[in-house]
């Protein structure tokens, strides 16, 4: 059987190749590496059926994404969509935190180098979101380039 496999939500999901999910409890969520993930925009990958969204970031939305009434992230959503997806076109380790209220798993996302792609996102461009920020988790790994971001 192929498939990748997350954990998260104290749930371990096994993706299988036409996309059908089985689901099973789990202690705490383990890092898992992945690879053939791509860009869907500038903070969300996706690897198999799974949308992962990087935790702390937020990018710039594609023109006639940002609803009237929002205030959307600045820059250029196609530079920051294919800055990660070049960042993204290896294998990934990626730490479930927690799931978002689109069913989208957010999680650190790291390159085999130990790369962290939030701050990696922020250098490209895209800005850091607080209160996406579960425990200050990328503030801590990459103080410098949150400051940068959002000219602090």
């Amino acid at each position: 059987m192929n498939g990748t496999m997350f954990a998260y939500a104290g749930t371990i999901m096994l993706v299988l190749g036409g996309g059908e999910m089985i689901a099973r409890p789990s202690s705490p969520p383990a890092p898992i590496e992945v690879s053939g993930c791509h860009a869907i925009d500038g903070d969300t990958l996706r690897c198999g059926s799974v949308r992962i969204r990087l935790l702390g970031i937020d990018a710039a939305e594609q023109p006639g994404h940002c609803r009237q009434g929002r205030q959307c992230a600045p820059g250029d959503p196609r530079a920051q969509r294919a800055a990660l997806q070049q960042f993204s076109s290896k294998r990934l380790t990626v730490t479930p935190i927690k799931t978002d209220r689109w069913g989208r798993m957010v999680a650190v996302v790291r390159t085999t180098s130990g790369e962290n792609l939030s701050c990696l996102m922020l250098r490209a461009g895209a800005s850091y979101v607080a209160r996406w920020d579960d425990r200050d988790t990328i503030l801590r790994s990459c103080r410098s380039a949150v400051r940068e971001a959002n000219h602090l």
